[in-house]
């Protein structure tokens, strides 16, 4: 399910013009680092001053005009089952889970260790349950198989787990191109992949203005197989960015701009997602506050530049700061995440059941976060008014002291007027007690195991997945010879 997005603005139409102007003077004076040489060469054949022992591009304003004009206003991401697919720049929200976080928080002890393929696996199973979460990820990254195969076992268990859409890994150049064979066959040719693309893969700039070899190689991967990229810088204010949002803004703008002319250098029409993953860095801590107001902000003025360039836009929201799923969580979870979903943010990552900072996965957490996007999602779509919604008649032929509980209006209408919580509790006290007065996490506990227990994702094809695990064989092999 989609839904349409809001109309929060925090900057205007001039003050997007001057963030504009400033990151094209960055661009062309001051330049970006691209730590690749074969992406410094792209950029030298097509106009850009380049430095190539500093490892510098300075791009010039052409350049990006050109990029902005090729990238598309809109692109599609599909699950291997069609019907699960999101269309971005399409006034549209949708809410994804969060990838390749360290620990997890043990469904049984509640206390936090490393994470295993068996927890990439049942998460998965958790996203493709969840009524509204639409983009899934390998949550954590498995720690008891070696790591050059993680990039593949996580896309695999993607594959066998869910019909939903999926992340690609992008960090390097050969772990790329396993992850587009894997997902060509799912779709049935490299072709097939092109018109329908099965992996939307995101590249981190390194604040400040720096591109690493292994993403920016990965994303010209991508590129090459016309599968959408999320440009997505995580500055921090205060640390890796200028401590005013303004000055952030402007970083962040030169950053995902400056990717964003490599990909469409590579490939025209390329599809490019403008993302960021920005917040501030906690002047008392130095730690990085992902859960603060001011992430909100960034995202809604995130959204509002990638209107300006008529791009796509991915946001990171519905994060928090917290250990636990507590109030903590909570606040800033919803705080963040309005604020994302009504500036008109298309793509909302790194959400579904992350705590601390994005370091930590919780399965309760997960089910929690899958609730709070359906209330967000009912908020964004806002209040319709038409005949049928004003109720006149219905309200004439109800009168005074009388109720609307048997009327048809009520009876065809509720479902779509009024969102309706799954884990959320509203009994009176007197039944909550009598169900064993449970908080919100041991609900959501019990009824992830029941769903862990019950849930059967639909099945992969059985000669996709030999051909997939046929490669996995050979990416294994690989592994060994290099050791």
């Amino acid at each position: 399910m989609s839904l349409k997005s809001g109309q929060l603005r925090f900057l205007t139409s001039d003050e997007l013009y001057e963030i504009h102007m400033a990151s094209l003077e960055i661009l062309g004076q001051v330049g970006v680092k691209f730590l690749s040489q074969k992406a410094l060469q792209i950029l030298e054949g097509a106009g850009a001053q380049v430095d190539f022992k500093e490892e510098v591009a300075r791009i010039p304003e052409y350049l990006v005009k050109e990029a902005i004009r090729k990238a598309p206003s809109s692109c599609t991401v599909y699950g291997r089952d069609f019907k699960h697919k999101m269309k971005l720049g399409d006034d549209q929200v949708y809410f994804g889970m969060a990838g390749w976080l360290p620990y997890v928080l043990d469904l049984e002890t509640g206390k936090r260790r490393e994470g295993t393929l068996a927890d990439v696996e049942q998460f998965f199973k958790l996203g493709d349950y969840s009524k509204n979460i639409h983009f899934l990820d390998w949550a954590v990254w498995p720690k008891d198989i070696p790591e050059s195969v993680v990039h593949a076992y996580g896309l695999f268990m993607g594959f066998k787990n869910t019909t939903k859409p999926l992340d690609g890994y992008i960090h390097g150049e050969s772990p790329a191109e396993d992850n587009i064979r894997m997902a060509s066959i799912v779709a049935g040719g490299e072709e097939e992949l092109r018109k329908r693309p099965l992996l939307l893969s995101i590249e981190n700039p390194t604040s400040p203005l720096q591109h690493s070899k292994e993403m920016i190689e990965g994303l010209m991967v991508y590129t090459k197989y016309g599968q959408p990229l999320v440009i997505a810088p995580e500055a921090q204010s205060g640390a890796t960015a200028p401590v005013s949002l303004a000055g952030l803004l402007v970083q962040q703008n030169v950053e995902i701009l400056s990717g964003i002319v490599l990909a469409e250098l590579v490939n025209p029409s390329t599809p490019m997602i403008y993302g960021t993953v920005s917040t501030i860095a906690d002047m008392k801590t130095g730690n990085i506050a992902l859960g603060a107001v001011e992430a909100g902000l960034i995202n809604a003025a995130t959204a509002q530049l990638a209107h300006y360039y008529n791009l796509p836009s991915r946001g990171t929201a519905g994060t928090t700061d917290s250990k636990i799923p507590d109030v903590q969580a909570g606040l800033e979870k919803s705080m963040t995440l309005i604020m994302a979903a009504l500036s008109g943010i298309d793509f909302i990552y790194s959400f579904a059941g992350t705590l601390e900072s994005t370091l930590t996965m919780s399965y309760e957490q997960f089910l929690i976060d899958d609730e709070l996007a359906g209330m967000v999602a009912r908020a964004v779509r806002g209040v319709r008014v038409d005949d049928e919604m004003l109720a006149v008649d219905v309200i004439k032929k109800v009168g005074p002291e009388h109720h609307y509980l048997t009327q048809k209006h009520t009876i065809e209408n509720f479902m779509k007027e009024h969102y309706i919580p799954k884990i959320i509790n509203r009994e009176k006290r007197e039944t909550w007690e009598k169900l064993g007065a449970k908080d919100l996490r041991e609900i959501a506990r019990n009824e992830v195991k029941k769903i862990l227990k019950e849930h059967q994702p639909e099945p992969l094809d059985s000669d996709v997945e030999m051909e997939l695990k046929k490669i996995l064989e050979e990416i294994e092999k690989r592994s060994r010879g290099n050791i």
